[in-house]
């Protein structure tokens, strides 16, 4: 068990760092394709790409910082921090739902009766072993972190 993974604590999935990385990337051959339109062609119409280019490097840069999501065993929450800050997915507990693993995924049981699968392929698959071993294993297991 890791040592941050103690009941009341919170599992913090990071993302995989290939896709932060890619982000990063293309901003960086965007900025060099405006930079030569700007400076290399006096073609002022470059500077659109220059600014969309910083942008998509805050993006790529927030994605490298900021967790993937959050799961929060005591309260049966789990929390995909938005990059900007503004509003917050939350599925679980808060927003009337069941989470539980059925030993493939994490699904979500919605009040209704639905279910529906959780995307966590962009976290880390070790990160995500510890927040899945930590989840219940059917929809009506009571929340217990000691798993």
């Amino acid at each position: 068990m890791h040592p941050s993974d103690a009941p009341g604590h919170r599992v913090q999935v990071r993302r995989r760092p290939v896709f932060p990385a890619i982000v990063v990337g293309s901003s960086v051959f965007t900025a060099a394709g405006g930079a030569a339109l700007v400076f290399g062609l006096g073609n002022p119409g470059g500077i659109g790409f220059l600014v969309f280019s910083a942008l998509t490097a805050l993006i790529g840069v927030l994605e490298f910082a900021k967790p993937y999501c959050v799961y929060d065993p005591a309260r049966g929450e789990l929390r995909f921090p938005d990059l900007f800050g503004v509003k917050d997915r939350v599925h679980g507990a808060p927003a009337g739902e069941h989470l539980y693993f059925d030993g493939r995924t994490v699904v979500r049981a919605l009040p209704n009766g639905a279910r529906i699968a959780v995307k966590t392929w962009p976290g880390r698959a070790e990160d995500v072993a510890r927040m899945t071993a930590l989840m219940p294993r059917h929809p009506g297991a009571p929340m217990n972190p000691g798993r």
